[in-house]
C-alpha cells in the first residue's frame, strides 16, 4: 500500500480517481504537448490507471502531489520502474504553469528520495530527463544528482540519465 508523505507545504498521496481530471487537464495542455506527452482524456485515464497498476505489480507507484493549504493537485512525483525501463526512476511533473517555480517539485522529490532509499531500500535511483528540459535538469542537480550518460528509451528517444546519491537530501 502506498503511504502518504508530508512536507511543510505538500502532501504526497496515493493516486486516486479524484485526481484524474487534473491529470487529464495537464495532458491536454500546451505544457504536456511541449514535452511530447499530449493525450486525449481517455488516453490520460488509461495512463493514470497504468500508474495505479504499476503500484500493484511493483509494490510502489508515483504520488500525486497536493498543496496542503487547499488540497489541489499540483503534480506527480515518485518512484517508477515500468517494463522496458533500464533502472528505477524518481520522476516528477508539475501540472500547471501557475505552480511552476515555487519549489514544489524540489520539496516533493526530496521526500520521495528519502522514501525510496529509506523505506523501499533502493541502492540507486535515476531520473530520465529530456535534453531540452533545462528546468528539470537543474532540479536534478540541485537534488545532488549527477549526469550519468544518455539512455535510448524503447521508443527510440534519447534522454539524459541523472543519478541520485544514496544519501538522500
Amino acid at each position: 500500500m502506498t503511504p502518504t508523505l508530508e512536507t511543510p507545504r505538500l502532501r504526497l498521496v496515493p493516486l486516486a480517481e479524484r485526481h484524474i481530471p487534473a491529470y487529464q487537464a495537464f495532458l491536454a495542455s500546451p505544457r504536456a504537448a511541449a514535452l511530447g506527452w499530449a493525450a486525449l482524456p481517455h488516453e490520460a485515464w488509461r495512463s493514470f490507471a497504468a500508474m495505479i497498476g504499476h503500484g500493484v505489480l511493483r509494490g510502489f507507484e508515483p504520488f500525486v502531489t497536493e498543496a496542503r493549504d487547499d488540497g489541489r493537485a499540483v503534480g506527480l512525483c515518485g518512484p517508477w520502474w515500468p517494463d522496458g525501463q533500464r533502472e528505477r526512476e524518481v520522476k516528477w511533473h508539475i501540472w500547471s504553469d501557475a505552480d511552476e517555480g515555487k519549489g514544489y517539485a524540489h520539496e516533493a522529490a526530496r521526500a520521495v528520495l528519502r522514501h525510496v532509499f529509506g523505506t523501499l531500500g533502493w541502492h540507486t535511483a535515476v531520473s530520465y530527463i529530456a535534453p531540452t528540459n533545462a528546468r528539470s535538469q537543474a532540479l536534478a542537480l540541485r537534488l545532488g544528482a549527477r549526469q550519468d550518460g544518455i539512455w535510448t528509451t524503447p521508443r527510440g528517444t534519447e534522454v539524459l540519465v541523472f543519478r541520485h546519491p544514496q544519501a538522500a537530501p
